[in-house]
């Protein structure tokens, strides 16, 4: 099954970083597809824009120079790709209009129904969020259909950290994972959990997930001792990525979890944390307040929220 990856791009650096990181885990793979979008600012027309202009009986007004703008920056960001060894078949553009950045963005790649959105910071903290206009922010506040990938700095290593805790939200993460490299044997993925002091250890119910794997391989899976494990290592390996690419690290026990993460990734130098969001109305348990505080400290990361 093909994949449609969104990369949201401008003329800045951390833009050519996100080029080099999707080149990096896509370069080689003919059922990846990536759709470059720059977003226009301003106000968008009240009639939608044809989706054959040849065909179209509206006026062709000139391009402004934002637009013009934009068409340079997306033709760069081909070449770029191209450069790191995507077929240019492969890849296609857009520009996109809205009021607001992260709205625009949210709607085009619901509408289309990519499989992922690509968007690159410009550093922690407060002067980040300044810098890169809150984007990434409000898209974490918004986004919940569509898997949000942020990237911070340059990165190059395709291991990747998946943080578990027996939940639905945390199975999905594990879910997209599958999806996004069925049949890969070129990715490492490193299963972790922590707990801290106070809270208890967590406890898998099958019967949770029944609408989605089904009765028997969830009893199967997700029961007994070691269940945070063996249900998502379980659903990699039937996906097609071997044993060998998953590990199971140990539960240590910490004062904060979203440190203990991040330390964890940087030990086994992994450039991708994977988190699975709980839903707005759900219980928190082990990735409830964790993703949010995460991925405020995140540094030369790339952070996955699925949901």
């Amino acid at each position: 099954m093909n994949k449609q990856i969104l990369i949201a791009i401008d003329d800045s650096p951390t833009s050519s970083l996100s080029l080099e990181y999707a080149a990096s885990l896509f370069g080689n793979r003919d059922d990846v597809y990536i759709k470059l979008c720059h977003c226009v600012t301003g106000r968008s027309s009240p009639i939608p824009p044809p989706e054959d202009e040849r065909n179209s009986l509206l006026p062709q007004k000139p391009m402004s120079k934002s637009q013009i703008a934009a068409g340079k920056c997306l033709n760069k960001g081909v070449e770029k790709l191209a450069s790191c060894g995507l077929e240019k078949a492969r890849i296609s553009t857009d520009t996109i209009q809205g009021a607001n950045v992260a709205t625009a963005l949210l709607t085009y790649s619901e509408k289309h129904l990519f499989d992922a959105l690509l968007v690159s910071r410009r550093g922690v903290g407060l002067m980040g969020e300044l810098l890169l206009g809150s984007v990434s922010s409000s898209l974490f506040d918004k986004s919940r259909t569509i898997p949000l990938w942020i990237l911070d700095g340059a990165v190059t290593s395709t291991r990747m950290l998946v943080p578990v805790d027996g939940t639905p939200h945390s199975m999905m993460a594990i879910d997209h994972l599958a999806h996004i490299f069925k049949d890969r044997s070129d990715i490492e993925f490193f299963l972790f959990h922590t707990r801290s002091f106070l809270s208890s250890a967590p406890v898998c119910k099958p019967e949770n997930f029944y609408d989605k794997w089904g009765k028997e391989w969830c009893d199967a899976n997700l029961s007994g001792n070691g269940c945070l494990y063996t249900g998502p290592a379980s659903l990699l390996t039937d996906a097609g990525i071997p044993e060998r690419c998953i590990r199971s690290l140990p539960v240590p026990t910490t004062m904060e979890e979203s440190t203990a993460i991040i330390s964890c990734a940087r030990k086994h130098k992994c450039g991708t944390i994977v988190i699975g969001r709980r839903p707005e109305s759900g219980s928190k348990g082990f990735l409830g307040g964790v993703t949010r505080r995460t991925i405020k400290q995140t540094e030369n990361m790339a952070l996955w929220i699925i949901g």
